[in-house]
């Protein structure tokens, strides 16, 4: 039923993903972060490979499993940045890897700039769909200046999912199209501030544009987050068709897969037809 859109799910122990199927979560995107230790092209790349690791097993539990991959701002090398370039369409052939990602801005300057405007070069010439990151530290100066290169690149803006929105900036993001990701985790561990606000923004905002994801699988996240915002949401009496938008079928629309997700449902259908 729910699809989360920011699962860092390398270090899930199998158990952790039945958890995730019992409370109804049927998906997630598996993104490439800033856990990269160290910093180097070759840890980058190792990283990448333990992303679209993830994402296959999901798949092997039983979730529709997908990974991005990307140079993330706070991880960029100080040597062999070029090659790590050149390689990123290679890493992104893989069946499950469907985004680039995370990438964005950190504390801005020129170099983040350069790499954050040649990988969504890449992601218009590969028509891929690109996950950005935003910083927690001058969030509405840095989210400014990311959307400014975000227009400048002319992708697809239902393509563009914009993680780490709030209340500072998540209209400017939905005013220029993009999706705006409201991450579930919190400081507490218990996810419950950032879910009430995720609900306060979906109340006076509507679903349109507005994707939900735990950020689970890093300290202090919750893994069950998207589960319990879903119960808020419909507790605050949000409908039905509201809670699904948000908190599953926008992250699925942005990543491509709404459609494949239709035909496998009507073909579950005709299938039980067929079989009465």
């Amino acid at each position: 039923m729910w699809f989360d859109a920011l699962l860092h799910a390398r270090a899930l122990r199998a158990r952790d993903l039945d958890d995730l199927a019992f409370f109804g979560v049927t998906g997630a995107l598996v993104p490439s972060d800033d856990t990269v230790v160290p910093a180097t092209a070759r840890a980058i790349r190792a990283g990448w490979d333990e992303t679209a690791a993830a994402a296959r097993r999901l798949r092997r539990a039983g979730l529709d499993g997908h990974a991005a991959v990307g140079i993330h701002p706070r991880r960029i090398p100080l040597r062999g940045l070029e090659a790590l370039l050149a390689d990123l369409p290679v890493a992104l052939d893989r069946p499950e890897v469907t985004a680039i990602g995370a990438v964005g801005l950190a504390e801005g300057g020129e170099l983040e700039e350069r790499v954050l405007v040649r990988q969504l070069e890449l992601a218009r010439e590969l028509r891929r769909p690109v996950l950005v990151a935003t910083p927690s530290r001058a969030k509405e100066r840095i989210t400014r200046r990311l959307l400014t290169l975000l227009n400048e690149a002319a992708l697809d803006p239902g393509r563009v999912l914009v993680t780490g929105a709030d209340g500072r900036t998540v209209r400017a993001v939905r005013a220029c199209g993009y999706l705006a990701g409201l991450s579930l985790s919190a400081a507490d561990g218990a996810g419950q501030g950032s879910i009430a606000e995720a609900v306060r923004l979906v109340r006076a905002l509507g679903p349109e544009g507005l994707v939900l994801g735990s950020d689970a699988g890093i300290a202090g996240a919750d893994l069950l987050a998207l589960p319990r915002a879903a119960d808020r949401l419909a507790k605050a009496g949000l409908s039905d068709a509201v809670v699904r938008r948000v908190c599953g079928e926008n992250a699925r629309a942005f990543l491509g897969l709404a459609g494949a997700a239709r035909r496998r449902a009507s073909s579950r259908r005709r299938a039980g037809r067929g079989g009465r």
